[in-house]
């Protein structure tokens, strides 16, 4: 029995090439600024599954979200009407997701395709991002006129353009 333990810690660094990585919550940056009103903030409550390796992108996957109750823009009236029905119905939709459906690289970066979710509207997003010293750096931008999130809809869609950064640590 013995032996048979001894022989699987040997190979075990070789079976499990874990790739999975954990998100470091205290080091999380996450933020944003708007074309309309030249608004900027942050959004917080990050989670994420990160399953990722630079050599194996096809392996890769990532899924995440945000917690709509903490955006914040520094003024509590804006911050509370943004969160209210009138914009993200942080009640009724607390989260805003990501899922990854691949990667590539471009360069010394990465980008990652997949879909954004905000209350009950995906769309296909880019997201391009760094990976050095077990930091995610990186970037996405969005127009909010195609999640249809409050008066937002109603604007010509070159108007409603959020550029999102983000710094993300990982063990």
């Amino acid at each position: 029995m013995n032996i048979l333990v001894g022989i699987a810690l040997m190979f075990s660094p070789f079976i499990s090439a874990d790739d999975d990585l954990k998100v470091k919550a205290e080091g999380v940056k996450i933020d944003f600024l708007t074309d309309i009103q030249n608004t900027s903030g942050t959004i917080g409550g990050f989670e994420a599954t990160i399953h990722f390796n630079p050599e194996k992108l096809s392996e890769s996957r990532i899924t995440g979200t945000v917690d709509v109750a903490t955006l914040s823009t520094g003024n509590n009236k804006r911050d509370d009407h943004l969160k209210s029905d009138d914009y993200f119905s942080a009640e009724k939709h607390p989260k805003m997701s990501f899922s990854s459906l691949g990667f590539e690289t471009k360069g010394d970066m990465f980008v990652m395709n997949g879909k954004l979710k905000i209350e009950d509207v995906e769309h296909d997003e880019m997201v391009s991002f760094s990976f050095k010293d077990n930091i995610f750096k990186g970037e996405m931008n969005i127009r909010l006129s195609n999640y249809d999130v409050g008066n937002f809809s109603k604007k010509k869609p070159e108007k409603t353009n959020v550029k999102i950064n983000f710094l993300i640590p990982v063990a």
